[in-house]
């Protein structure tokens, strides 16, 4: 692997695999599914996980309009990669990716990262995370000190 070159992705394999009915004791007609955690968010963070697929998104070179840190430009992002993914999925697989909620942008700390939620064949979610960039100023995290007998102006 090569430090120097931003294109680099590491080669990785996820397979989720559905659970057969049989498997999940479903009665006759009746599926057995995960809680859709996007209805229920005081849930969400305790019960899926998350993927950093940031190595999979091509990353221009710095000639082709890029930051120095290598972090993507606002034409090919998360949103393009999982529209390059589902196409793959339909033509191997003949099926499509159920999106729980499209790509937003977050900003935690000075990160910037893109993230997605997918449902798995059982209906988990599964969080797809791309980091887009590094803010150069410092973000304050928003909470007030506490001197242990009141807020502190």
């Amino acid at each position: 692997n090569n430090n120097n070159n931003n294109n680099s992705c590491v080669k990785s394999r996820i397979e989720l695999i559905e659970v057969p009915s049989y498997m999940l004791n479903e009665p006759e007609g009746m599926k057995r599914r995960a809680v859709d955690l996007t209805k229920q968010e005081e849930l969400l963070g305790l019960n899926h996980f998350a993927l950093d697929v940031t190595g999979c998104i091509p990353r221009p070179n710095n000639d082709d309009g890029a930051s120095e840190d290598g972090t993507a430009c606002a034409l090919y992002q998360l949103k393009e990669w999982m529209d390059d993914l589902n196409a793959l999925s339909l033509d191997k697989f003949g099926r499509t990716l159920r999106v729980a909620l499209e790509p937003t942008k977050r900003i935690i700390g000075r990160e910037v990262y893109e993230m997605a939620f997918l449902y798995d064949a059982d209906g988990a979610l599964v969080e797809l995370l791309n980091h887009s960039g590094r803010l150069e100023q410092e973000v304050g995290d928003g909470w007030a000190p506490w001197d242990g007998k009141g807020f502190v102006q």
